[in-house]
Order: structure tokens, then C-alpha cells, then sequence
């Protein structure tokens, strides 16, 4: 991704910008399509397996690099969800819901 600021012409005007952290108003970002979301609106969120157990609540992401892993917490217990196809089955965003359908290990 390329990002161009007003006022940071060379490489040497972006050096102390290194590390810094870059925010926009929500409203200033692009509208997203049917079926799509920001990955920090899953925050907050109920995660069920498909077969209706409760797991927890969406603690934060973590980006990996090839997709998103939901860390979901239920008091002391904590489960590291992969945001991929074969995983996450439905993101519900008027009821805040995420429907998973585990593979063979993840629960573990």
C-alpha cells in the first residue's frame, strides 16, 4: 500500500514518521460492499459454532499477514479463531454475531 501525505515530499521529510501511528474519522473511510467489513468492527462481537455453543466475545485481531485471527474470550478462557472460509461461516453485523463452524483441533 502506498499512502501520500500532504507536506511529506522526500524520504527524509517521512523519517520521523516512522512508527507513528496513522488514524482517520470512521466516516472518512470508504463505504464497504454487501458482505464486507472493517475488521475492527468484529470487536464486541458473540462468536457460536454452527451447532449453537457459545465461545465468547471478540477480544481484538490479530493480523497475520494472509487473513485475521479473532482472539474470543469467555472469562478465562480464550480461543484463536481464523478468519478464513472454511472457518467463519457468517459475520452477522446488525445482531454483532459471528458464526464459526470449527475444524478438527481448533477448540482444543
Amino acid at each position: 500500500m502506498l499512502l501520500r501525505l500532504a507536506d511529506v515530499a522526500t524520504i527524509e521529510a517521512a523519517t520521523p514518521l516512522i512508527g507513528a501511528v496513522l488514524a482517520i474519522a470512521e466516516a472518512d473511510l470508504p463505504a464497504t460492499g454487501p458482505g464486507e467489513f472493517y475488521a475492527y468492527q468484529l470487536e464486541g462481537f458473540d462468536v457460536v459454532t454452527s451447532g449453537g455453543d457459545r465461545l465468547g466475545t471478540v477480544d481484538h485481531l490479530i493480523p497475520t499477514g494472509s487473513n485475521e485471527v479473532l482472539v474470543v474470550r469467555d472469562g478465562a478462557r480464550e480461543h484463536l479463531i481464523p478468519v478464513i472460509a472454511d472457518v467463519v461461516r457468517e459475520v452477522d453485523l446488525a445482531d454483532r454475531k459471528i458464526v464459526i463452524e470449527p475444524i478438527e483441533g481448533l477448540l482444543d
